[in-house]
């Protein structure tokens, strides 16, 4: 008999390779053919660039059960053999049958110590429970009090899943059941990065009474479809975002800087010429330049802890929110995307081509064509920016930010700057805006909060460290955490003033022999007189404009100034869509500066505005119970006998230091109220910044004054196979900007100007100037001229003991309430200025920068900074330390 010979390892596993090849080929056509797509799966209604695993959904709505109070956690490590118990229709996937493979393995290697799927399972909600703990226990956490996992409680929802059909309504009439693998997918999704899943759930401690009384009191989250709607990979490329002008100051042919995440395609294909232009840029600058215009990828919006030399400094905060109109036009499965491209067209069914004309967005990756969405230019000037959100973070608290960029205050000495204050932050909230003059682009939209006001709207409870005695309850407010420079609106106090001495300049009785006065004392070039318009305008002398305001001339008899006032805001950009009641008062689209409600001048299609706060001024309720929807003042007869009184002040007597407060008499007290700046009037940063900016642009002579606005331009791909699209986008995209208006008065802008320009040097912010520089300096800069602001704060000069003890509990006491101490008005402050770059003092107003803040509390006293509008004002030290950089006047930082 033949002797029998032993087989190798080798054979053994070639010969069990080859066995196996048939069965895995016979599986992988078995899934290609008989189930090409998953049928659970859906795309979003109407489109075709979002799916949602309805089994999914279902699968991890088991732990809105298991998910509880802390405290209801039942105690112990569970085991796979724990799993395989609670989840019994399981069993046979989980309790690790491993298969041919396998056990060919350990007869020829020997055996393993694998775990099972259930061993796997149980170590994974372990830890999913540790990252709960984690999660429920953070300062800004969404949940009210500390949670965990129940694991009996999770294996009786995921076993009675599984018996459960689920449907869809964009699949009508099927039904779905729940997998085995879809409940381990569901738990492999929440735990995974560190459980990241949780922060974007609906949670007990964050949801509205209304959201809450559809859960089950015991319930402590909510997972939605939303929640786990992914975008479609084959549904094309998103269009690109492109950041700040060309060196020669052009974006049509692309920015130098756009916005992808560290693993997104666009990182490579906005850097091509296809779509950043870069070609047609390089060929109209000289080659030893052109590595200047190389296109660089900025990750995403700034952090909460990024180092001073991030780019992300460079891209505003809320980016995303801010453009999310022009989606539609970025994505390729967008309905205006559709809608240009010619892409929705109704099909061919023989062939699968379009009927009619295709002019897809297309490039070519590995050979293949793709669609992209169109590329969006900003306005933004990435450098500005960065200065900006870097100032913006240090003066709320990130004091490594002050040391990177040389930052310092003169009362603060050789300690960090604002450190005598709560949290060690001057301030608690700041918004920036800045627009350059002679385009009314928006070149910087900044804005930070302190950790502590963070808190505050962020969660259901403060950290540690943050004062209780703070006046404002802690709640979650999702539209607080927006870039305050677009979405914070406040009164808009002093800031108003060169609206109105525009107004007085303009009276037809007045203002020629005003204007003359003013130009005369100009000419004399020395500080201005204090009953003068500039003297009173550099004081901010509110009783002596309410005196004009009303016609203090003429007695108060017979005075329509106040509605010239109410038209010259009109100048402004402000009061638009004021004459219809409407909650658009005020508001202009910040993408192409539009109006609201105004459509594109010869466009018959575009996106929906960016909605945000430009201003409104002499406006009212439409009524009591109207909400938001407000509408200009009607023009009134105003009592001459109640002006006088309210002019008077309290004790009676005129040009005394209470004129004009307190006043008492019927419709009057609101007119005078809108003189303060106070009342309905508002205004957010960058609104401010545009009424600046169109003083600014009339002081330089222009006969018109484009708008603000954050979109540059909108176009296609770059070359003669996108030629037609990006033609037709770029020609519709012009269209959709704002029309520009019509300039104030020049000679009344120089006379404006020319006053403000004294408020850092004998006014208002000559402190805050002095924070930044010294008296000397101050006292020597001609090339900036701003206007500070303190909107009415029932609390200035109260301890946060006083206002604790009148407002504890949120039952505010009689006297609080009749003083208005427990509103929700917040200690702001304004600053808006123009400035020239070039700090010459002879040429042209080049940018308007406009900041709000929010003042912080003093530790050792217990009141507000700047108490009775004394002291330094922190917004003007925000705008001055930008400019002195952005200008190169604070050494060694020049632009």
């Amino acid at each position: 008999m033949a002797e029998r010979r032993t087989l190798s390892l080798l054979e053994c596993a070639i010969v069990a390779s080859l066995a196996l090849v048939p069965v895995m080929v016979g599986v992988v056509l078995l899934v290609a053919f008989v189930r090409p797509a998953d049928p659970g799966t859906f795309g979003r209604p109407g489109s075709s660039d979002r799916y949602v695993s309805v089994r999914h959904v279902a699968a991890l709505k088991t732990f809105e059960r298991a998910i509880v109070e802390r405290s209801a956690v039942a105690a112990g490590a569970v085991s796979g053999a724990d799993v395989l118990r609670g989840v019994a229709g399981c069993r046979h996937e989980w309790q690790g049958d491993r298969g041919v493979l396998p056990v060919v393995h350990d007869f020829l290697f020997g055996a393993t110590t694998e775990a099972t799927p259930a061993d796997r399972i149980a170590g994974q909600l372990g830890e999913l429970d540790a990252a709960l703990q984690r999660f429920s226990g953070r300062v800004d956490s969404r949940v009210g009090h500390p949670v965990g996992l129940d694991a009996t409680r999770w294996f009786a929802a995921a076993d009675a899943a599984l018996d459960m059909p689920v449907s869809s309504p964009s699949a009508p009439g099927q039904t779905f059941r729940v997998r085995c693998a879809d409940l381990a997918g569901a738990l492999g999704a929440l735990r995974r990065g560190d459980a990241a899943m949780l922060d974007s759930l609906a949670w007990r401690g964050t949801e509205g009474s209304t959201a809450l009384s559809r859960w089950r009191p015991d319930q402590e989250m909510q997972v939605g479809a939303r929640d786990v709607m992914r975008r479609n990979p084959w549904s094309g490329v998103a269009g690109c975002i492109y950041l700040g002008a060309d060196d020669r100051g052009d974006t049509s042919g692309g920015g130098r800087d756009f916005v992808a995440g560290a693993r997104s395609l666009q990182r490579q294909l906005c850097a091509t010429a296809a779509l950043s232009g870069a070609v047609a840029v390089a060929a109209a600058v000289p080659s030893a330049a052109t590595a200047r215009h190389a296109p660089s990828p900025l990750a995403g919006e700034p952090g909460l802890a990024d180092a001073a030399d991030d780019s992300r400094w460079q891209v505003p905060p809320s980016l995303q929110v801010l453009l999310q109109p022009l989606e539609s036009l970025r994505q390729p499965t967008g309905e205006l995307y559709r809608a240009y491209t010619g892409s929705d067209a109704p099909v061919d069914p023989l062939h699968r081509t379009p009927v009619g004309a295709d002019r897809r967005n297309r490039v070519a990756i590995a050979g293949a064509p793709i669609d992209v969405g169109y590329s969006i230019d900003l306005t933004i000037d990435p450098a500005m920016q960065a200065l900006a959100q870097k100032t913006a973070a240090c003066y709320t608290g990130r004091h490594a930010l002050c040391d990177a960029l040389g930052m310092h205050r003169h009362e603060d000495g050789d300690g960090a700057l604002g450190g005598k204050l709560l949290e060690g932050a001057m301030v608690r909230m700041a918004a920036i805006a800045v627009i350059d003059v002679a385009s009314g682009r928006i070149e910087a939209l900044a804005g930070a909060l302190s950790p502590c006001a963070r808190d505050e709207v962020d969660g259901p409870r403060r950290q540690a460290g943050c004062d209780t005695r703070l006046p404002f309850p802690a709640r979650f407010r999702p539209d607080a955490l927006l870039n305050p420079a677009v979405y914070h609106d406040a009164m808009p106090a002093s800031t108003i003033k060169p609206i109105l001495a525009a107004a007085f300049l303009a009276d037809p009785q007045i203002g020629p022999r005003l204007l003359a006065a003013e130009r005369a004392a100009m000419a004399r070039d020395g500080v201005p007189a204090r009953d003068s318009l500039r003297g009173q305008l550099m004081r901010s002398d509110s009783a002596r404009f309410l005196d004009r305001m009303f016609c203090s001339e003429r007695s108060f008899v017979a005075c329509r100034r106040p509605w010239d006032v109410q038209q010259e805001a009109r100048s402004f950009g402000w009061n638009a869509g004021c004459d219809n009641v409407g909650d658009a008062c005020g508001k202009a689209d910040l993408l192409f500066g539009r109006p609201l409600g105004s459509a594109p001048a010869g466009a018959s299609r575009g996106p929906g505005p960016t909605p945000f706060a430009f201003g409104r001024l002499m406006s009212q309720p439409a009524s009591a119970r109207a909400g938001t929807a407000m509408h200009l003042m009607p023009v009134l007869a105003l009592d001459a006998d109640v002006l006088r009184r309210c002019a008077a002040g309290a004790d009676g007597r005129r040009t005394s230091d209470d004129d004009w407060e307190k006043c008492r008499g019927g419709a009057v007290v609101d007119v005078v109220a809108e003189g303060w700046g106070q009342g309905h009037a508002r205004a957010s940063a960058l609104g401010v910044a545009g009424m600046m900016a169109t003083l600014a642009a009339a002081a330089n002579g222009m006969a018109v004054v484009p708008r603000p606005h954050l979109v540059d331009g909108v176009r296609g791909v770059h070359g003669s196979d996108g030629a037609e699209a990006d033609a037709a986008m770029r020609a519709d995209a012009r269209r959709w900007v704002a029309a520009p208006l019509p300039a104030p008065s020049h000679d009344a802008a120089e006379v404006i100007l020319s006053g403000l320009s004294w408020s850092h040097r004998a006014g208002t912010s000559r402190s805050a100037c002095e924070q930044v520089f010294d008296a000397r300096r101050c006292a020597t800069i001609d090339w900036l001229a701003g206007k500070t602001g303190t909107p009415s704060f029932p609390s200035d000069g109260l301890s946060l003991d006083a206002i604790a003890r009148l407002c504890r509990d949120g039952a505010a006491r009689p006297e609080a309430t009749r003083k208005g101490v427990c509103s929700s008005l917040r200690p702001y402050k304004w600053y808006v200025a123009a400035f020239r770059s070039d700090r010459s003092g002879h040429g042209p107003w080049t940018k308007a920068i406009a900041v709000l803040t929010e003042r912080n509390w003093l530790r050792a006293s217990g009141k507000v900074h700047g108490a009775g509008d004394l002291g330094p004002n922190p917004s003007a030290e925000i705008a001055m330390q930008i400019v002195g950089r952005r200008t190169g006047f604070i050494e060694g930082t020049a632009p």
